[in-house]
């Protein structure tokens, strides 16, 4: 139950309906807003208009007096009727109290009343009276007309100001609700996600770490543990691949020591086979040459096994001959090295690195066997070494050939893992070679240009730390 309410699908799909609600709610507002602005719009028309009649009874009011006329009679009572017509919309309650509206009505009933009273008026002075109280009636309904009209203005301004602001309010809830959301995006989506992306470079650079972070989310939770499990798979191939690049390695100097016992073997069985040819021949002097040579081949047969079991001692680190080391691993290598290739080194005899010595010459192993592997045709493989600091504590060591060369972009891929340029191979040699001097804390660099070779740097210790 807690996987499924710490969903990341729920939340998003939580945020989408959120978002929609909150855009729906503003759309709902705004409308009311126009509605409301619409219905204003069409009670100030009835307004307008009750004003505007309220103006014509003053205008016919005054022809009447002027002309005493039966049609400015007709219309003066006419305009009365619509106005009393008018006074029975609903629409005036948006700008007035029910109050001002039966007021109005009522002066224009008493209005109303004194006009009709005039026909029955006989003298000149009550006929004065009449007509002044007449006109201080038709003041009061202009009055309050006008007052009503007024109140139109103040609550339309009023109904205008609160849409505005209604409509600020909704586009800062919307700004607000979008920023929200996605800042939720970012903390629940698009950071996990930065993370995991973090990681796949790593990846890309050979280092296979486990993804520590910590999800709370459903699929962010699935997603990383089973990027652990490719990590913990990738890490176990890389062991095997790795492993079986060790093991080409040894196959390579396999095959070295083979053709370098099989030549003082063949010696020894030719030379056997010649004296014992010779045995009744009593050449003795002859005879001894031929035990010399057999025993001179027997050393160089020692001497091969001796630097084999050398190589296969225990992984201690120790201070060792650096030029000795390198003989023997081109003696163990040379039968891999094309013919038309030439391999010189100009190491110097004192030079010592401390370090394993197993480890050291497989390094050397690689790079010349991947420099041998750089060359078409005829080339030249040089290694050259000296001593590096004020007091000789460090070793740097060039390895260069005459090869293809590389790109600036194939360099900076050359020590990863799986990258060759080759058509065979697992793209390993290379990455060995690193590690092995990055164990021995030593650095590595190479330069490289299409064409004029490649050199190889490396920094080794001299002494123990």
């Amino acid at each position: 139950m807690e996987l499924r309410t710490r969903s990341l699908r729920q939340k998003i799909i939580l945020g989408y309906t959120t978002g929609v609600v909150v855009v729906l709610a503003f759309v709902l507002l705004s409308w009311s807003n126009l509605s409301n602005l619409q219905e204003q719009v069409y009670a100030g028309d009835t307004v307008s208009s009750l004003f505007d009649t309220t103006l014509e009874i003053r205008r016919f009011e005054k022809n009447f007096f002027l002309y005493r006329t039966n049609a400015d009679f007709n219309e003066l009572m006419g305009y009365i009727d619509e106005a009393n017509e008018l006074l029975g919309h609903k629409d005036l309650d948006l700008f007035t109290t029910p109050e001002v509206v039966d007021n109005l009505r009522q002066q224009l009933n008493d209005y109303s009343a004194l006009l009709r009273s005039e026909s029955v008026i006989t003298t000149p002075e009550e006929m004065t009276a009449l007509e002044n109280q007449i006109r201080e009636k038709g003041k009061l309904i202009v009055g309050t007309g006008e007052y009503i009209a007024s109140g139109r203005v103040a609550v339309q301004a009023d109904a205008l100001q609160s849409a505005k602001r209604n409509l600020i309010v909704g586009v800062v809830l919307i700004l607000t609700a979008g920023l929200a959301g996605g800042l939720f995006l970012y903390s629940k989506a698009v950071k996990p996600l930065s993370v995991l992306e973090k990681h796949m470079n790593r990846i890309a650079d050979g280092e296979f770490s486990q993804i520590e972070a910590r999800f709370t989310d459903r699929e962010l939770v699935t997603l990383r543990a089973a990027f652990n499990r490719m990590l913990i798979e990738l890490r176990e191939r890389q062991k095997y691949l790795v492993q079986s690049e060790k093991l080409a390695s040894l196959g390579t100097l396999v095959f070295g020591v083979a053709h370098e016992l099989n030549n003082p073997l063949s010696n020894i069985s030719t030379s056997s086979q010649i004296l014992a040819e010779e045995i009744d021949a009593g050449d003795v002097a002859y005879q001894k040459e031929l035990l010399s040579q057999i025993e001179a081949e027997t050393d160089r047969a020692r001497d091969v096994v001796a630097s084999i079991l050398e190589f296969s001692r225990s992984k201690e680190r120790r201070s060792f001959h650096l030029k000795k080391a390198v003989e023997q691993t081109l003696r163990f290598i040379k039968a891999e090295v094309p013919a038309e290739v030439e391999v010189t080194f100009d190491i110097p005899d004192d030079i010592s690195v401390f370090g394993d010595r197993q480890k050291v010459q497989q390094l050397f192993l690689n790079l010349i066997k991947n420099a041998s592997d750089a060359i078409t045709g005829s080339g030249r493989i040089s290694i050259y070494a000296s001593y590096m600091g004020d007091h000789g504590e460090k070793v740097g060591i060039v390895v260069r050939d005459t090869g293809a060369g590389m790109s600036p972009k194939q360099v900076s891929k050359i020590f990863d893992p799986f990258f060759t340029s080759k058509e065979k191979g697992y793209g390993l040699g290379l990455f060995i070679v690193h590690n092995i001097v990055e164990e021995h804390g030593g650095n590595i660099s190479v330069e490289s240009n299409p064409g004029k070779g490649t050199a190889f740097t490396i920094v080794m210790p001299a002494k123990e730390a």
